[in-house]
């Protein structure tokens, strides 16, 4: 049986899932088990729009959700790619 954290992190992950599907992004797909900084990708056809989203526990100070958006905010503009932490 999973333990408590990883159950959490994965219905928060479902949960943006639909988040963004009903925003209206086409595509939308966990990337379980990759151990990446992507927990979930998200495309937008229309908006032409490809977000990498890192999915943290609410628990998870702002201090540090901004240093991850340091860290990976590079993306953001280089590729047409938008960076978010949730």
């Amino acid at each position: 049986m999973p333990n408590k954290n990883y159950v959490r992190g994965r219905n928060k992950e479902y949960a943006i899932v639909k988040k963004y599907r009903d925003m209206g992004y086409d595509i939308v797909q966990r990337t379980a088990g990759s151990h990446s900084p992507i927990d979930v990708i998200a495309i937008h056809s229309i908006r032409r729009t490809v977000r990498l989203i890192q999915v943290k526990p609410n628990s998870m100070s702002k201090d540090n959700k901004e240093l991850l958006l340091i860290k990976h905010g590079e993306l953001n503009g280089l590729f047409d790619v938008e960076f978010s932490v949730e």
